[in-house]
């Protein structure tokens, strides 16, 4: 079915000299197994290097299966016929690598078809996607072409060859190299045309004893979505002057955009507006001349920069600097002006910009290398007088291809742009993982992840990036049962903080009640018993968790000294999770280790209503402590916002103490914190806030606290300090934590410490408000696995109505409550039953079914009502 430019069997007789044709063509063979290979044996694992590896398969029919598996260490795009299928491998530790499943029917035809791949090899650097580099490889494998030794590779001479990693803010190494691309030494001719001539190219050298799986297993997630992304707007152009030179290293074009004099034009702002139009941007500069256009996406792009010149002299230097911050909160410096300059070295780090050198006339290059960008700023330098014609400029914007199921409405003008900001937070954290900030780390952090996975999954309808998460992060496990905090990575960062590990075990039962599938838990069950053995080895003989390895609230509040002492803010996660973990042991048959861990978790939850709850003083309420000390009590204790959320939805408060709680920590009108009482700092103390609240009779509270926390971000709300022209459509970008210059009455220049010195623009964990809109205020929960019994109990929260569609297992749920008519709508999928509450407004009132599917009476109990049938429901007050 499949013939190759060459068999097999006579590449081999004629690569060992046994067998020589009158006329050589170049050689192409297909191997029986794929190998893994590389191009240069004595380099086995080089840093920041570009290669090229290309193949021509010649078929004779079209395959009944064109799947092909695909893998690179370190990374790689790869071309079928010209047509990029892939612009990045997902992340892996190295020894359990795995393969892309790419689907190549679209690409393949009855002929040579020409397999082209970019391999970039990052070398022995520390990162937050890899667990290191000790070989460089690539993997090929289908039923039509398999990599091998007849693959023809070449350093990708376009590439300037350098090892300078982008530093960070704070000194650390997390992602990669600042590129710098030369065009004038872009190789002549298509190299994805089958007549393009590679012989020159080195023969590929099979890799044996690699330090991967001989065969890598298929990926459980797809690629990315790409497509090109314009700019919104042009924030300005003009020239920029700096006393820096051009050419004095990797990091040395992104100092010289932050140290340049903008000089912005409105002639030249107005032409580079062309570009928006779909029109030719002309700029013109005299030798030694550099000019600029910053340009604003209006929201955190994440992707790889393209530039489209219709024409350019040749050796034009093309600068391009990246920034997604407009104002610090941790020092109230700008990172980025109306003038139109940025600083992209206050995110992400020294280094954080590309280069691209022209060559004459027109031109296309895309870097090959993810960046993040709110304001993207290209410098164009002229070393000798000319113009460059820009065609267009941008990024090939690359996501997680999500399916926007999910929604909410509510009639307020505010939500509704909270909602936009954190649909726009969570898509651009959402890659080839959950990712905390794809700019400056591009971590999988597990803590954050676990609430962005839920509301993927009734958002988006998606739990794939969970099971990816559940496995690499499995495959980081210790010996001594510990994960590491973002795995897959080499950052010395292991172990994780018990809060943020704990959610591994929350993400399997996550998934567990998802799909109400047991064998995921089967699979991870030893990492699940070595895990609680860790975990639990920190409990004493009262009852308590005893350790300060917890971040707990980060960067506020009171903190364990050491490990004599006991969180109060994290122990009723720790409690929760283990009667979670009791109930997955239950579902596998394991009721010995279920029946141990509730007993176990029943013992903790009493130690911590006796050491860990204040009683009532002083006019203060019974609360959670944020620390104890069994050997001091004299110890300040601490008394948080966030200290009070895990404990009350956990349940380990009574309704009586939580309400007294909550009214006091989070009092009238929009949850302000008293004197006395820390401020929530982390991102997902949010959720967890709003939910608290709502859950106990503090729903328009809950609603307040919201607006008042987002409304500095919002745009054009007179508490957002950012100039308006730098505020874009959306607003944001969100903070990376909550506690503001505004909430600490700072003074410009001083130091806010609930901040981090890096804080970036592209966080995904303040989407949590989403999930809250789904589960507490729309009311739909799983209560059964596999999601084959939900319950629905709406909450207008003093909004004008709520409506709006919600993903479950079983598909997708709509629901609307009008407090003004009194109605709810519902519509249900086949194959559920929904335990329905009416709102609590509708106690002691005549509540029936208006309308069912089939005209019948569903079952009723007071206000609940027990819909076991898909379609539309109306009930109402009547």
């Amino acid at each position: 079915m499949i013939r190759t430019s060459i068999s097999a069997r006579l590449f081999s007789l004629m690569m060992a000299g046994l067998m020589i044709p009158s006329v050589v063509p170049c050689l192409y063979a297909t191997a029986d197994t794929a190998r893994w290979i590389w191009s240069d044996p004595g380099q086995p694992a080089p840093k920041n290097r570009f290669t090229y590896f290309r193949t021509v398969a010649e078929l004779d029919r079209l395959p009944q299966d064109s799947t092909l598996l695909f893998a690179a260490d370190s990374n790689a795009r790869l071309w079928i016929n010209g047509h990029i299928v892939r612009r990045k491998v997902a992340r892996y530790h190295e020894e359990k690598i795995t393969a892309e499943v790419i689907n190549a029917a679209p690409y393949l035809r009855v002929g040579k078809n020409v397999v082209c791949v970019l391999h970039h090899n990052w070398g022995g650097i520390i990162t937050f996607q890899r667990t290191g580099n000790q070989h460089a490889g690539l993997y090929v494998d289908s039923e039509w072409v398999k990599s091998d030794a007849s693959w023809r590779c070449l350093t990708a001479p376009e590439f300037l060859s350098h090892e300078t990693q982008i530093v960070g803010v704070i000194g650390d190494h997390r992602i990669r190299y600042p590129l710098i691309i030369d065009g004038r030494q872009v190789l002549p001719g298509d190299i994805h045309d089958p007549a393009f001539d590679d012989c020159a190219w080195s023969h590929a050298v099979e890799v044996t004893g690699g330090p991967w799986p001989e065969q890598p297993r298929p990926v459980e997630t797809p690629g990315q979505r790409e497509y090109f992304m314009p700019p919104l707007s042009v924030l300005a152009a003009g020239m920029a002057s700096s006393t820096q030179p051009v050419f004095d290293g990797p990091l040395a074009m992104a100092s010289r955009i932050r140290t340049a004099v903008y000089l912005p034009s409105p002639a030249e702002t107005e032409e580079a507006g062309h570009l928006l139009n779909g029109r030719e941007t002309v700029i013109r500069g005299q030798a030694g001349e550099t000019h600029y256009i910053t340009f604003d996406f209006g929201l955190p792009a994440h992707g790889y920069p393209l530039l489209e010149f219709a024409d350019a002299p040749a050796g034009t230097v093309i600068d391009l600097g990246y920034c997604e911050l407009a104002r610090a909160l941790y020092n109230g410096e700008m990172h980025v002006r109306p003038d139109g300059w940025i600083n992209p070295e206050r995110v992400v780090g020294k280094g954080y910009a590309d280069r691209y050198i022209t060559r004459a006339g027109a031109q296309t290059v895309e870097f090959p290398d993810e960046r993040t960008a709110r304001w993207l700023s290209v410098h164009v330098h002229f070393p000798v007088a000319g113009e460059v014609k820009i065609k267009q400029v941008g990024m090939v914007k690359s996501q997680y291809p999500i399916k926007p199921i999910g929604s909410f409405s509510c009639g307020d003008q505010r939500i509704d742009q909270i909602v936009k900001l954190c649909l726009i937070h969570a898509e651009v954290t959402m890659s080839d993982s959950y990712v905390d900030t794809p700019g400056r780390e591009d971590g999988q952090w597990i803590e954050d992840a676990r609430p962005r996975a839920l509301i993927s999954a009734s958002w988006f309808g998606d739990n794939q990036l969970r099971r990816f998460l559940i496995r690499t992060h499995a495959e980081g496990q210790g010996p001594d049962g510990d994960f590491h905090p973002f795995a897959p990575s080499n950052y010395p960062a292991y172990p994780a903080p018990y809060d943020w590990s704990v959610q591994w075990i929350a993400f399997l039962y996550d998934e567990y009640m998802w799909t109400g599938d047991t064998a995921l838990i089967e699979t991870y069950w030893p990492n699940v018993v070595k895990y609680w053995d860790n975990v639990l080895s920190h409990v004493n003989e009262d009852g308590l968790w005893l350790t300060n390895r917890v971040l707990a609230d980060i960067r506020v509040g009171l903190h364990c000294a050491n490990d004599k002492q006991s969180s109060g803010i994290v122990t009723p996660w720790i409690i929760e999770r283990l009667r979670w973990t009791a109930v997955m042991a239950g579902a596998i048959g394991q009721t010995d280790l279920a029946e141990r861990w509730r007993a176990t978790a029943d013992r903790m939850a009493l130690a911590f209503r006796q050491y860990h709850i204040v009683p009532a003083s002083g006019g203060i309420p019974a609360h959670v402590a944020d620390r104890f000390d069994p050997a001091d009590p004299t110890l300040e204790r601490g008394y948080s916002q966030a200290g009070q959320t895990i404990a009350i939805t956990s349940g380990l408060m009574t309704k009586d103490e939580a309400r007294l709680d909550l009214d006091y920590a989070f009092p009238a009108p929009d949850g302000t914190p008293p004197p006395g009482v820390t401020r929530w700092n982390n991102p997902t103390y949010g959720y967890r806030v709003l939910r608290a609240l709502s859950e106990n009779g503090f729903s328009e509270r809950a609603v307040a606290h919201l607006l008042e926390r987002y409304a500095p971000y919002l745009p054009g709300h007179p508490r957002n300090p950012v100039p308006p022209v730098l505020q874009g459509p959306y607003g944001g970008p969100l903070p990376e934590y909550w506690v503001s210059r505004e909430d600490l009455n700072l003074k410009p220049g001083e130091i806010n410490t609930a901040q981090p010195e890096d804080e970036t623009g592209s966080h995904g964990w303040q989407a949590v408000p989403l999930l809250w809109m789904h589960d507490t205020l729309l009311g739909v929960r799983i209560t059964e696995p596999g999601g084959g019994r939900i319950h629905i109990h709406p909450d207008a929260a003093g909004l004008p109505y709520v409506a709006g569609h919600v993903g479950t297992p079983k598909g997708i749920v709509w629901v609307s409550w009008d407090p003004q008519t009194w109605t709810m709508e519902l519509e249900l999928p086949g194959d559920v039953t929904a335990d329905v509450t009416m709102p609590d407004v509708c106690q002691d009132k005549p509540v029936k079914v208006l309308h069912s599917p089939d005209g019948g009476v569903p079952a009723q109990d007071g206000m609940r009502f027990t819909l076991a049938q898909g379609g539309k429901y109306i009930i109402g007050v009547r």
